[in-house]
């Protein structure tokens, strides 16, 4: 679609002067790209006036509806572009098609009008980092959360000391002092950064990070013991087979041997979630039992979960463990919070599985912020944890995959910022 127009002659002010002018000095055929009515192309032919004043002599074009400056695309477009990239998911190419322009302009429309700066500073700050920038500095960006308000302070292209040193340094003490409460995974950096960076903050680990090691430790044991049977059922397996082609077979305690392997085999890898999940139906007895063909018995989800911390001592032991620690951390306040850890410490430390006696050094490790987890945020009056900035980490990655990755930092941090955060203005 092509539109043709020319505006009316109007009085207008000198840009220099200000004086009051209706005198032409002529005029320039605009081609503007206005492509409003998808999926139809829209083309303004647009006869540019340019006035001239009387006074000082200055030449310049009208006022118009359409365009700013030299773009060759109307505001409206550029507006439906920007509301385009609003999504994480929303790519330049795919806009760029929708809206009949290169990948290119639309990038450059992107690059024009949106110039997110840092947030300030709030009382309640996250730290985390993903994978989804490589520099020459480092392979994670660390993302800022602002844990009041939901939103994202500031996206940086390192997480590394120097760095984030660097950084906040830049940012007046009197600003730093506000931040009250900091919470981060178990980056012995951010640690650091925070106790120097900002000397009136409490530091806070996040739980989901001490369980989420802690169920690495047990699964480091359920792994082991998988190997243990598999190796058995592999190794009886095959002299079955030789002694069969010598037309015998296994004595009744190899194939008793057999027989439990494969079934160990089964159960910690067909059920290996019955370990780990909270489904309600592991831990009731009297949900209806089903015939399972493998086990040739019927059986339901609590009936499995025995049948497989039964397998092994350190198995169940490091099972009953990590549930003494989960119940820990839904049950404690702040006022036994530290006595209770104590506790687990010495459980950890005291028990017959390696990966529990390191995670017990890991507790005492992170001690302080594990106990400081247990505080109510005044202003909140909830706990602070960190699972909003990882739900913010997905859609980042989102963006990242979307695209195929970035290779300009500053339109990928203003595209983070300005997907993630709904106050990021357009400047038109």
């Amino acid at each position: 679609m092509n539109v043709y127009l020319e505006l009316n002659i109007r009085e207008h002010s000198c840009p220099v002067c200000k004086s009051a002018t209706t005198k032409v000095k002529g005029y320039q055929l605009k081609k503007i790209n206005h492509s409003v009515l998808n999926p139809i192309p829209c083309m303004i032919h647009y006869k540019a006036r340019r006035y001239v004043c009387p006074v000082c002599g200055k030449t310049f074009y009208e006022n118009n509806p359409f365009i700013s400056g030299n773009l060759k695309v109307s505001v409206a477009t550029v507006y439906n572009v920007l509301n385009e990239l609003k999504r994480p998911e929303t790519t330049f190419s795919y806009v760029a098609d929708k809206y009949h322009m290169s990948a290119s302009s639309v990038a450059n429309i992107f690059d024009r009008h949106i110039h997110p700066h840092r947030r300030s500073l709030p009382e309640c700050l996250c730290f985390d980092e993903t994978y989804a920038f490589k520099s020459r500095d480092s392979d994670y960006i660390c993302v800022l959360l602002d844990y009041n308000e939901k939103k994202i302070t500031d996206v940086l292209p390192s997480r590394r000391m120097r760095y984030l040193v660097d950084y906040f340094h830049k940012i007046p003490l009197k600003e730093r002092k506000k931040v009250k409460y900091v919470s981060f995974d178990m980056w012995k950096t951010y640690r650091e950064v925070s106790r120097l960076m900002f000397p009136e903050c409490i530091c806070i680990v996040d739980k989901f990070h001490v369980l989420q090691e802690l169920s690495r430790k047990v699964t480091r044991v359920r792994i082991d013991v998988v190997n243990e049977n598999k190796k058995i059922k592999d190794d009886l397996t095959k002299k079955r087979k030789k002694l069969k082609e010598e037309k015998t077979s296994l004595c009744p305690e190899d194939e008793e041997r057999l027989r439990i392997a494969q079934r160990n085999y089964y159960l910690l890898k067909k059920f290996d979630f019955v370990l780990f999940s909270n489904d309600p139906r592991i831990s009731d007895a009297n949900v209806e039992k089903k015939f399972n063909r493998a086990l040739n018995q019927y059986c339901n989800l609590n009936d499995i979960y025995h049948m497989a911390i039964e397998i092994d001592s350190k198995l169940k032991e490091a099972v009953e463990i990590k549930d003494i620690i989960h119940l820990f951390y839904k049950s404690a306040e702040q006022k036994n919070a530290k006595k209770e850890l104590e506790d687990i410490i010495i459980l950890c430390r005291t028990s017959n599985v390696k990966g529990l006696q390191d995670f017990s050094n890991t507790l005492c490790e992170w001690k302080q912020e594990i106990i400081n987890s247990f505080i109510k945020i005044p202003s909140l009056n909830r706990k602070m944890n960190n699972a909003l900035i990882e739900n913010r980490n997905k859609s980042i990655k989102l963006l990242k995959h979307s695209s195929n990755g970035y290779t300009n930092w500053n339109r990928f941090r203003a595209r983070i910022l300005y997907s993630l955060n709904d106050d990021i203005p357009m400047k038109l």
